[in-house]
């Protein structure tokens, strides 16, 4: 009798243990979820104006912003918001900033090349 109760109870323990912790595994499944990643023709022009700062090496207040190494490691939200960003301050000509478009303006993009990445911004953030 005694070993009936207590098997009974470990197994109403063990049982509400699991309920209690699947909404946490499901949660863990669902944030590994990773966006899409950036296609060629976008990221030949992040690669040549935009991750000598905002990527793995570069400064770190730029990174602090959007990092394209990790790119494939955000969420299709995140992607979304940030590529808007991106396109926001490419459009208004805040990005670059000055002394990089001074120093280097075969780097900065073109009105047409802004307009392939705004393209693909609004592709992500169809909602």
């Amino acid at each position: 009798m005694k070993k009936t109760f207590l098997f009974l109870t470990a197994t109403v323990l063990l049982m509400l243990t699991v309920l209690v912790a699947m909404p946490e595994i499901a949660n863990s499944q669902t944030d590994t979820k990773s966006g899409t990643p950036i296609p060629e023709d976008v990221n030949t022009i992040l690669k040549s104006s935009c991750m000598g700062c905002h990527a793995d090496g570069g400064k770190g207040m730029a990174m602090s912003h959007v990092n394209f190494s990790k790119w494939n490691e955000y969420k299709p939200e995140k992607q979304a918001s940030k590529s808007k960003d991106i396109c926001k301050v490419l459009t208004k000509g805040s990005m670059p900033p000055k002394g990089f478009k001074t120093s280097h303006p075969e780097l900065v993009p073109t009105e047409a090349q802004i307009k392939i990445i705004c393209d693909w911004s609004a592709t992500l953030n169809k909602n």
